[in-house]
């Protein structure tokens, strides 16, 4: 029996764990701010401290850190973002995958959200290993965070077993070759384009200019298929999708 797809739209409170601190918004700040805009809380995890990406090389990275958290700051405060952490990882650098797991399951714990979304690690020829190992320990941490003997933070597993088992929804994938589910950014598209107008950091205003001409052909693209004007792709699936089942590839969008 095939197991069917999570209805995204119903999330109340959305986990939203990215490698770099704009990958969010670029990828799904139409739905997220969609989301926002239907009164779901939207919590951000980034990963990486993307000071790699930095274009000026005259900053110290203590002073490219405090620059892209505020650029941050206010590029999710147009989305409507509730909550904003990072975890300030090496961006491209050697850390542990097992170690992010275990703080993707912390705060999924922490925060109980219904829905998650991250990038889609299976995506064909994605070279950036960031996004992979992002991916991985997300979809890892979403079928492993309510085993009871997983250890994450005394605290936050304390509070979370007296409060009660809690239940995830779905993942939903960004940046994927596989979408199952158009969503249609009518009430969230001009948020995520104002939003990305925060991003100096790490664009130029020409390469910004081109990523919005370049992000308007997808969503039409994508709004075709959703019979909408706008639209964004993603992989939504349950938990169960994401072991030992071979129907998760070939999911098709409910009618």
């Amino acid at each position: 029996m095939l197991i069917p797809i999570p209805d995204l739209s119903s999330a109340r409170r959305l986990l939203c764990i990215q490698p770099h601190y704009d990958d969010n918004d670029i990828a799904a700040g139409g739905t997220i701010a969609a989301l926002a805009a239907a009164d779901c809380e939207i919590h951000y995890l980034t990963v990486a401290d993307d000071v790699l990406g930095v274009l000026d090389p005259d900053l110290s990275d203590d002073e490219a850190r405090v620059r892209l958290c505020s650029e941050q700051r206010e590029a999710g405060d147009v989305i409507g973002v509730s909550s904003q952490t990072r975890l300030e990882y090496p961006d491209a650098g050697d850390w542990d995958t097992m170690v992010l797991r275990r703080e993707v399951a912390k705060h999924i714990r922490r925060l109980r959200p219904d829905f998650l979304l991250t990038v889609d690690p299976w995506l064909p020829y994605e070279a950036h290993r960031d996004h992979v190992r992002v991916g991985l320990a997300v979809a890892e941490a979403a079928i492993l965070y309510g085993l009871p003997r997983l250890v994450t933070d005394p605290e936050v597993d304390a509070a979370w077993r007296e409060a009660g088992p809690s239940r995830l929804a779905g993942v939903a994938f960004c940046f994927t070759a596989r979408p199952n589910v158009f969503f249609d950014i009518a009430k969230g598209r001009d948020a995520k384009h104002r939003a990305l107008e925060a991003y100096g950091s790490q664009f130029t205003p020409e390469a910004l200019g081109a990523l919005h001409k370049g992000l308007e052909l997808k969503e039409r693209s994508w709004g075709e298929k959703a019979g909408c004007e706008f639209a964004e792709a993603l992989k939504v699936v349950s938990t169960a999708h994401l072991h030992c089942n071979p129907d998760a590839e070939e999911m098709e969008e409910p009618g």
